[in-house]
């Protein structure tokens, strides 16, 4: 029978609609399989709205203050004006990485409970923690900019009032970490059998499964930090701005760098799921040279007086560096793991998303070849 084109193309949204279904069927079955993960869940969503909300307040306010500044330093020229006002472009910029991370976070919530990937669920609570501390830095940054715009226009006399915004955010983002770091000891419990039914017994190959597992979670955090690093760099660094300005070489080098990290996670996911020796080795050394190009940046951040540093900006690109050194460490490993008996687990037909496999019902009935040590459920 002869399959004219407008059947195929039926056939093919059919197919395309099937997997939607699959999927969306999947997920509900993840995010619902247990109380912890349906608590888990519920805490990212909680979060992420109040957490884009106060956001979105604090933007409100720097952006207002910012046109008032502006309106009242329209004639003045000065230095001390030209860096308040730099600054404050900063602090808004700030406000706009914070709000597109909490987004990323929400994302990353809701892909660690999907693929149950328990390393990836311990490292959340982690960095709701650093988001909390980066709460505290804006803090500090908008104090800042608030005596030196006061004392710039003496009749500017504008008041923050952190009490009614930052403060929220953190005491919020205090508290989902703290319960997220209980849900997680239940879903560690919950998700740990998974390694051990999908690779067995081998202790060698968990290892190696391990490691693959921290090194994907790794490229998902650098997706974030990593380019938008990268694009905030190339903003902050322009030519014509007065508390960060790098020479010309150095900025043309950035943008460079900027382009190349996006070609290069591309290559390393590619190199990961092909086990392609040559593709990760490229990738490490031009990874070194990104990491460089970090340092260079953070060198030229830190400024001798306080009034002129960018403090947020300083621990993003630490927080980029260090970030940047683990992923080139984990790279190392994954390297010499390759060609070890991981390829198969890495086909097409068991794709990275979908590594871990659904829990039994009743993992004690299992029949056990040896300890599956941390990775086993403790009865």
């Amino acid at each position: 029978m002869k399959i004219t084109e407008e059947n195929k193309v039926r056939l093919i949204d059919y197919i395309s609609v099937e997997r939607i279904k699959q999927s969306l069927i999947r997920r509900h079955e993840r995010f619902t399989e247990s109380k912890w993960t349906r608590y888990f869940i519920i805490t990212s969503v909680i979060q992420a709205v109040f957490a884009i909300v106060f956001i979105s307040r604090m933007l409100v306010r720097n952006s207002k203050a910012a046109n008032q500044f502006k309106n009242k330093s329209q004639f003045i020229t000065d230095e001390c004006s030209n860096i308040s006002w730099d600054r404050i472009q900063n602090i808004i910029g700030e406000n706009i990485v914070f709000l597109i991370f909490n987004i990323f976070q929400f994302w990353f919530c809701q892909n660690a409970i999907y693929n149950q990937n328990t390393i990836q669920i311990i490292n959340i609570a982690i960095i709701n923690y650093l988001c909390a501390l980066f709460a505290i830095v804006q803090i500090v940054e908008i104090d800042i900019w608030t005596k030196k715009a006061n004392v710039c226009l003496p009749g500017f006399n504008y008041r923050p009032i952190i009490a009614a915004y930052e403060i929220p955010l953190i005491v919020i983002l205090v508290i989902c970490a703290t319960l997220q770091v209980f849900f997680t000891w239940k879903l560690y419990q919950q998700f740990g059998w998974n390694i051990y039914k999908k690779i067995g017994a081998d202790l060698r190959m968990q290892k190696i499964y391990r490691t693959m597992l921290i090194f994907v979670m790794l490229l998902k955090i650098d997706l974030f930090f990593m380019n938008y690093l990268a694009i905030e760099s190339c903003i902050v660094t322009s030519p014509g701005r007065s508390n960060l300005n790098i020479k010309p070489g150095l900025y043309y080098f950035h943008i460079c760098i900027t382009i190349i990290i996006v070609f290069l996670q591309l290559l390393v996911w590619h190199s990961l799921r092909t086990e392609s020796s040559f593709g990760m080795k490229v990738f490490i050394g031009a990874w070194i040279v990104c990491i460089a190009d970090f340092i260079i940046l953070l060198v030229e951040s830190i400024k001798p007086s306080s009034e002129e540093s960018w403090y947020f900006f300083t621990c993003f690109i630490v927080v980029g560096i260090v970030m940047g050194l683990i992923t080139l460490l984990w790279s190392i490993f994954l390297l010499r793991n390759f060609g070890k008996g991981l390829k198969p687990h890495l086909s097409r037909q068991n794709h990275l998303e979908n590594l871990p496999m659904q829990q039994p019902a009743d993992p004690s009935t299992s029949q056990h070849i040896g300890p599956p040590a941390r990775w086993a459920i403790d009865d």
